[in-house]
């Protein structure tokens, strides 16, 4: 089961960690009103989170106790095969820029390998900077067998409430961590409550259970007319809560809120939830092909980031402004070209190959 609908909001994301790490300077970024909103590159992780979550339970979540249990080594190497050609070619490409000018450090380089760089403070950035998020995503990967069987020998409304409560005890401890007096920003404190996998796992787990309530078909209740309703709250409370929550940190009374680890997430899964169950023209429109196309292809355009805007960097002449817009949005056609041609002809076959190869195994 696909639902395409919400293929192209992966590139929506994406692109807003773009202009977070390179366009937040340039129009429409640079509008005071608007900034939140298209340079919500932290934000757009946690979308991401919750958005994996929901789609792995539609993949492969089944209600029907009679069913084929889920095969676990299949579904990780199914998804090794899924993200991890291109992660290791853009970590290839930094190493190799690094080797030119300083070198790699070897602990470094063996964290990135093995996807293991968010678990130790002070590594999570290190090399290719996004891949702390692919880290996190691996420790998801490897869970999801545990939470379908957990919800095969249990009922889902346990698992259910089990992320309610993770959800609101990892902001407790996040806020709580935050505003002890041994923060402080970009150190090792700062790396644990930001990047480790634990800390983010109660957004992937809440998109793991609405997906597998959608599948239940409990939410067949949300009619037309009610999905219109939520649909202009929901959008409406999520634009307001991302306007408000300027990064990089919230202060209230005091105290020091973020949202990088699914404070807003219940938003975001609002949001998932009414595209899933759309029928009308917007899903119609977000299925457009070449709308979809670019959400296949913006795991490349996040991971490649970096690498092509090292190599961007040195081809520019330096008579374009490096902070201007042109600069900018050259290398956003840059980047995109690359994640189509890295989609086409090299994540794709490669996927093929790595699933025909463990299928064919006995």
């Amino acid at each position: 089961m696909r639902i395409e609908q919400l293929t192209f909001t992966r590139y929506i994301a994406a692109l807003t960690v773009v202009f977070f790490h390179y366009g937040i300077t340039v129009f429409p970024a640079n509008v005071p009103w608007l900034t939140p909103l298209l340079a919500a590159g932290p934000i757009a992780v946690s979308y991401f989170y919750v958005l994996s979550g929901f789609i792995m339970a539609i993949a492969y979540y089944r209600p029907d106790k009679q069913a084929r249990p889920l095969n676990a080594q299949r579904y990780w190497w199914a998804r090794v095969a899924r993200i991890y050609p291109v992660y290791l070619l853009a970590l290839l490409l930094m190493i190799a820029a690094k080797y030119h000018s300083s070198g790699s450090d070897p602990v470094t380089v063996i964290l990135s390998f093995s996807m293991l760089q968010a678990w130790i403070p002070g590594y999570p950035l290190s090399l290719n900077a996004p891949g702390w998020s692919l880290s996190v995503e691996a420790f998801f990967y490897l869970c999801f067998p545990l939470l379908v069987l957990w919800v095969q020998h249990h009922h889902l409304s346990h698992l259910s409430l089990a992320a309610v409560i993770l959800w609101l005890s990892t902001q407790v401890a996040h806020t709580f961590l935050l505003n002890t007096a041994y923060y402080t920003p970009h150190g090792l404190l700062h790396d644990f409550i930001f990047y480790n996998p634990l800390l983010h796992l109660n957004t992937f787990l809440i998109g793991f259970v609405a997906g597998a309530w959608l599948l239940e078909g409990k939410l067949q209740f949300l009619s037309a007319p009610l999905l219109n309703r939520l649909a202009l709250m929901g959008t409406t409370l999520l634009t307001a809560g991302v306007l408000i929550m300027r990064p990089p940190l919230m202060t209230y009374s005091g105290i020091q809120f973020d949202y990088t680890n699914g404070l807003i997430a219940p938003l975001f899964l609002l949001l998932i939830i009414l595209l899933a169950l759309n029928t009308g023209k917007t899903r119609r429109t977000l299925q457009h092909p070449w709308l979809v196309l670019l959400g296949e292809a913006s795991f490349s355009l996040y991971i490649l980031q970096k690498p092509v805007h090292g190599i961007y960097e040195k081809l520019m002449p330096a008579s374009i402004d490096p902070q201007g817009a042109l600069h900018f949005y050259l290398f956003l056609i840059l980047l995109t070209s690359s994640a189509l041609f890295s989609y086409w002809f090299f994540e794709t076959p490669l996927r093929r190959f790595i699933n025909n190869f463990v299928n064919r195994s006995p």
